[in-house]
């Protein structure tokens, strides 16, 4: 079978095609399924990025790596946001989006055959991009009795010879779980002893619910020995999900393979977008996160109201603009969406998407309009 054919229907897809099919009948959809932020990326962002478009320099190939102002200032950045020390020139890497890199790093790091051990209940990328490596993917569980985090000791179970990479999510998507960082440190050392990378998703480290900032992996770890890599993204952060910019941190030699497969199929992310992070990520970093941020908690407590009102189970979430609950009526999350939206014009998305530990859960994105948002919460209190 061709990898190709081994890869299911992507799951966003097919979702914008069950929504326009509604759309095209003239009925008002109510979107609350992917989470693409509905506000403009800051005033302040825009004019760096303006400034950025009329430098001539800026029109040429940028640095495949990342330029040297954008490298360091991640540095920084990890230093100042969460007292982790990285080396500019070695240990870090502009990205075209962290989904990018994270998609890339089984070619840099599998044989064919080789073994990836990730969540079941997880970004489809994590798999998808694991098959067209030519890998094999073992999933660990992520249950809601395990409050959808990691389990340590069955993560040690499906750790082989062969596998080269542990793929962890914190804050977690869909569910929101955040890993602690004794756990990170567990699962750390699951993998210590063999030739396998520990990668952590952090593209939801700077949106969480509540006071608690979610740990980062390299806090808890020497990234100079310890053979790990993390992703992190400004799409969710500043609202730049079409920017396409991101970044990682980690291993010396981890970062030079991946760099390496970059080299091959990309040419860089475009120099005035990085500039435009460079400003994002410094100095004014606190007030453009707070009021990018902000929204979100009026819009977590109408929509969990909604769902009360209706019976419907939430969970306790503390990371990510996502609520995660559970299908009330004992249909498949497939079918239960699949009628809300044709019974309600609202559009929320299948827990089965991100594996089969999502059966019998949907997820709402708070990206919505305010508006919108207390429209989608009428039509949840009908269900």
């Amino acid at each position: 079978m061709a990898r190709l054919d081994k890869l299911p229907p992507y799951l966003f897809t097919a979702i914008d095609k069950a929504k326009r099919a509604v759309m095209a009948s003239g009925r008002d959809v109510v979107d609350l399924g992917i989470g693409d932020p509905d506000r403009p990326t800051p005033a302040r962002l825009v004019e760096a990025m303006t400034a950025a478009l009329h430098e001539a320099s800026n029109h040429r190939y940028p640095c495949n790596q990342g330029s040297a102002l954008f490298r360091r200032r991640v540095a920084e950045f990890m230093a100042r946001r969460h007292g982790v020390s990285v080396d500019p020139d070695t240990q870090v890497l502009a990205l075209v989006g962290s989904k990018e890199g994270i998609a890339h790093l089984p070619l840099a790091l599998l044989e064919e055959g080789e073994r990836v051990v990730g969540p079941d209940l997880g970004y489809p990328v994590y798999s998808s991009s694991t098959l067209l490596a030519g890998g094999e993917y073992a999933a660990y569980g992520l249950g809601e009795a395990k409050g959808f985090l990691p389990d340590p000791a069955e993560v040690a179970t499906l750790i082989d010879a062969q596998t080269r990479l542990l793929i962890l999510n914190s804050p977690h998507n869909p569910s929101g779980a955040v890993i602690r960082a004794d756990d990170f440190r567990s699962l750390l050392e699951t993998a210590r002893g063999g030739n396998c990378v520990v990668s952590n998703d952090a593209a939801y480290i700077e949106v969480p619910v509540g006071n608690d900032r979610p740990v980062s992996l390299l806090a808890v770890c020497d990234a100079t020995l310890d053979r790990v890599i993390e992703f992190h993204s400004l799409s969710k952060t500043f609202n730049m999900t079409g920017w396409r910019i991101g970044f990682a941190v980690g291993h010396p030699d981890v970062i030079a393979s991946l760099d390496r497969v970059k080299q091959n199929i990309d040419s860089g992310a475009f120099n005035a977008i990085q500039e435009t992070a460079v400003v994002a990520l410094g100095e004014d970093f606190e007030e453009l996160v707070t009021g990018v941020l902000e929204v979100y908690a009026p819009r977590r407590v109408e929509i969990v109201a909604a769902l009360a009102e209706a019976g419907i189970e939430v969970f306790p979430s503390a990371g990510a603009f996502y609520v995660w609950a559970k299908v009330p009526t004992g249909e498949g999350s497939l079918a239960f969406c699949a009628r809300v939206l044709e019974e309600h014009a609202l559009v929320v998305t299948p827990g089965l998407g991100f594996g089969t530990g999502g059966e019998g859960w949907f997820r709402i994105s708070l990206t919505a309009p305010d508006e919108r948002i207390t429209e989608g919460a009428r039509r949840l209190r009908r269900l």
